[in-house]
C-alpha cells in the first residue's frame, strides 16, 4: 500500500528550527542596536561641543581675544551660532549648555580669559573624552 504524501509545506521541526534560528539572531542584534544608539547620542554630543567651541573662538575673535564668562545661547546666538543650528541634548530635551553634570549637557568654563574648557557628560552623567 502506496502512503500519499503530500509535496506542500514544511514539517513542525522545521519550522521550529527556523524560529529558534530567528530568535538567536535577534538575541545577538538587539543588544549590537541598543549600544548604537548610544554611541550616536555620543557622536552628537561631540558634535555640539565643536559647535559651541567655535562659536567661543568666534566670539573672542571679535571682542579682542576675552572669551565670553558664560557660552549661553543669549551670548553665542546670533552673531557666533545661528540659532536654527543651536544643538540640543541628546538624551533630555533642552539647552545643552548647563551647569549640571547631567546626561547630555556640556558645562563651559573661562580660565581667566584665557582660555576655556568644555566638559561633556554622556550616560550617567560620564565624563566623555574629546
Amino acid at each position: 500500500m502506496k502512503r500519499l504524501r503530500s509535496k506542500g509545506g514544511f514539517t513542525l521541526i522545521e519550522l521550529l528550527i527556523v524560529i529558534i534560528i530567528i530568535g538567536i539572531l535577534a538575541a545577538i542584534a538587539i543588544p549590537m542596536f541598543l549600544n548604537q544608539r548610544d554611541k550616536a547620542k555620543v557622536s552628537s554630543l561631540k558634535e555640539a561641543r565643536h559647535t559651541i567651541m567655535v562659536g567661543v573662538s568666534s566670539y573672542a575673535t571679535d571682542y579682542n581675544d576675552a572669551y565670553p564668562a558664560n557660552a549661553s545661547k543669549a551670548t553665542l546666538v546670533p552673531t557666533q551660532i545661528d540659532s536654527a543650528g543651536w544643538p540640543q541634548n541628546a538624551w533630555v530635551k533642552g539647552d545643552i549648555l548647563t551647569d549640571a553634570t547631567t546626561e547630555g549637557n556640556l558645562l563651559y568654563a573661562t580660565s581667566a580669559s584665557t582660555g576655556f574648557t568644555i566638559t561633556m557628560y554622556g550616560k550617567n552623567a560620564v565624563v566623555v573624552a574629546p
